[in-house]
Formats: C-alpha cells, sequence, structure tokens
C-alpha cells in the first residue's frame, strides 16, 4: 500500500488514524491496535512545576537513528534557478506538488516539471512501528539531526535536505485533527527543544510510533546515504515525581486536511483557527515554515493574548545555503515558558507571513507545534 502520494501532513495524521482504527484491509490495519481515548491529566501545569517533584528526577540520554536511507542524485543541470522563468520559477502544479515523497508539497523537488527544483533527489514514505527512545518515561526534550553513515552532519551544501519527518503515536487521538497524534516533527531547520523543568512529553509502554519522512538531495553528482538521528533526553516514570504530561496541539495554517497553500508574490500573512476543546497552560511552541517564511505566531483571540511570535532566519549559516545559491530556513527559536492559560473554548489563531521577491510560491507550510500542560 502507497502512502506517498497523500497531499499533506495533516492528511497523512488522517489516514494514519483511520487505518490504526483498524480498517480492513490495509497494512496498518493489521499491525497497530485502536488508538485509545484521549485523557487529560489530573492537575494543572503550575501545580505541577511547584510541587516536590520537580528537580528530583534523574534526566538520561539517548540518540536514536533512524535510516539508512539512499537519495538519489539530482537528474542534472536544469533552467530556472533563479525564479525567473515563465511561471516564476515556483510555480508547482497542484498534481505534481501531491506526487512529493512523504506526500508533502510545497518545498523544492515537489514534482512539477516547470519547478526549479523539480529533477532533485528524493527518498520519502512511511517508517512503521519505529524505536522510542524510552519506556514508561517522560521526554524533556529532543534534537533532530541529519548524519551521514560515518556520523557527520549532512546539510543542504552538500546536496541532502531533510525536507521533514513527522512522528505519530498511533495509539492515542490528536488533539486538534482527526487521526494519529502528532508526536514532534521537523523541517531542515532541526530546531531543539528543550522543555521547562517540571515538564515533558509522556511516553507509555503500549505506544507504537511511526514516521513520515521526506528527504531530498540537491547534488546532481552523487547519491546520498543518510540517517536520520534524534538526540532525547528523558525521565523514567518511576523518577518522575510530580512532571506534568504535555499534549501537542498541532496549529497549522493549512488546516486538519491539507498544509500546503499558496501565496502571491510580495508581502502576505495568512491564518487559521482552531477552537480548544481542552484547557491547560502552554510551556513550549516550535513552529515550521518555507523558504520565503518571515514569521509564524499563534495567539489566544478569545482572551486577547499572543503566546507564540517566532521570527525566522534563513540562510543564516553556510551549512544553509544550497548548491544553487538559495538560503534555506536555519533557525527558527521556539518559545518556551509560560506562555499563556487555554480555556476550553477559546479561539486559538496561527498565522505565518511571507515575504517572496519576483515570484509566487505554491504549497508553503505555517505549522506551530504547542505543548499543553492540560488541567
Amino acid at each position: 500500500m502507497s502512502l506517498r502520494r497523500f497531499a499533506s501532513t495533516a492528511a497523512m495524521a488522517l489516514a494514519l488514524g483511520l487505518l490504526a482504527a483498524g480498517n480492513s484491509g490495509t497494512a496498518l490495519a493489521d499491525t497497530q491496535e485502536e488508538p485509545a481515548p484521549r485523557e487529560p491529566a489530573q492537575e494543572s501545569g503550575q501545580e505541577a512545576a511547584q510541587e516536590g517533584g520537580e528537580g528530583t528526577a534523574q534526566e538520561e540520554s539517548t540518540t536514536v537513528t533512524y535510516g539508512p536511507w539512499t537519495i538519489p542524485a539530482a537528474e542534472g543541470d536544469h533552467e530556472g534557478g533563479d525564479g525567473s522563468g515563465e511561471d516564476g520559477g515556483h510555480e508547482h502544479a497542484e498534481e505534481g506538488a501531491a506526487t512529493a515523497a512523504g506526500g508533502l508539497g510545497g518545498w523544492p523537488g515537489s514534482g512539477d516539471e516547470e519547478d526549479e527544483h523539480a529533477h532533485h533527489g528524493q527518498e520519502g514514505g512511511i517508517e512503521l512501528n519505529i524505536d522510542k527512545p524510552c519506556e514508561d518515561c517522560f521526554i524533556t526534550g529532543f534534537t533532530p539531526k541529519m548524519t551521514y553513515e560515518d556520523g557527520t552532519e549532512a546539510h543542504v551544501n552538500e546536496g541532502p535536505m531533510l525536507h521533514h519527518y513527522v512522528i505519530f503515536n498511533s495509539s492515542a487521538r490528536d488533539a486538534v485533527c482527526p487521526g494519529s497524534e502528532r508526536k514532534l516533527s521537523s523541517g531542515n531547520e532541526r530546531i531543539s527543544t528543550d522543555f521547562p523543568e517540571g515538564y515533558g512529553m509522556k511516553i507509555e509502554d503500549r505506544e507504537r510510533w511511526h514516521m513520515n519522512y521526506d528527504l531530498m538531495n540537491m547534488d546532481p553528482a552523487e547519491a546520498k546515504d543518510v540517517n536520520i538521528e534524534i538526540d532525547f533526553t528523558y525521565v523514567d516514570a518511576s523518577e518522575a515525581g510530580d512532571m506534568q504530561p504535555l499534549t501537542p496541539l498541532w496549529l497549522d495554517v493549512g488546516g486538519c486536511f491539507g498544509s500546503a497553500y499558496d501565496i502571491p508574490e510580495g508581502d502576505t500573512t495568512d491564518s487559521n483557527t482552531w477552537t480548544s476543546d481542552v484547557s491547560g497552560d502552554l510551556v513550549h511552541s516550535r513552529g515550521h515554515l518555507h523558504h520565503g517564511g518571515h514569521s509564524l505566531w499563534t495567539e489566544n483571540t478569545t482572551q486577547g493574548t499572543e503566546l507564540c511570535h517566532i521570527t525566522a532566519e534563513e540562510g543564516g549559516s553556510p551549512e544553509f545555503i544550497d548548491m544553487e545559491g538559495h538560503g534555506q530556513i536555519s533557525d527558527m527559536p521556539p518559545c518556551s515558558g509560560e506562555l499563556g492559560r487555554v480555556e476550553e473554548g477559546d479561539v486559538l489563531e496561527t498565522s505565518a507571513r511571507y515575504v517572496v521577491e519576483g515570484h509566487s510560491h505554491t504549497g508553503v507550510m505555517g505549522i506551530m507545534v504547542g505543548y499543553l500542560a492540560e488541567d
């Protein structure tokens, strides 16, 4: 069964959720338990952080390696790299965008023959039942990487791009959209997350993780053998005391059934809203934008407060400048700490600003993943 033609991560989440629920005749249906209903935490984040368990847990670290995969070489020289072609060098046909490896359009290499990146090598899909860093534990932080087989990091200045990975927990329902819980993710920005003291993502023994991944190679000279590595810090549940579990909130400008959307040339801002059916304290948020992305923010419009505002950096160091001289997103500093209160019924609005000169851009994304300490 091929899942490579889904149009977005959100659509993939829905598919994984439906398959995990036991649809007959599918590969996942034979391997997954039905996702359990979501259970809210029993005490507020403020109470958990203030009680005696804080500072007593023994934090451990581990690195989990996924792969290896071989990304084919790009298909040689092609025109349009300056975005000056008839269609601006960035126009993606709708069908072409949907054929991107791993099902995500809108980044270089999404399949349109008129796209300047159309001939780049791609490797992507779904890995089932991947390793977790620990069992019955709390993840307190994670750092994503893409590496060669010798352990050195692989970056776009040499060809390879970590377009994205998304890790799903098929044993739980997502808090925002239908489907399996979207646990953690990264694009090529590879930003570290370090949750505030007293908080962590709870990992149950029964959880089953799957990874949706999409890797690219801009080097026409050779294929690249790479791994995705994630450095985790965690605390065993038996040592965690009153550590407060965190619920991931995937807040997507594209909505639940299609993360990718189109933007014209110029300075544009697009937004989407979600009405919360949970209450708690938001303690961490990390974002994802594509090339040309300027900033990303989430507001609680019901309470009139801004929860997180991230300004992106593009091409901030040599390894984030690709082989065609284009800067890629190199930094999106996460928000962390006491970000704000979310009550059931509050409307959260997430907005993404893009500044694109000389061409339109299709299939961009604006995703904020928040981590909520539920009441």
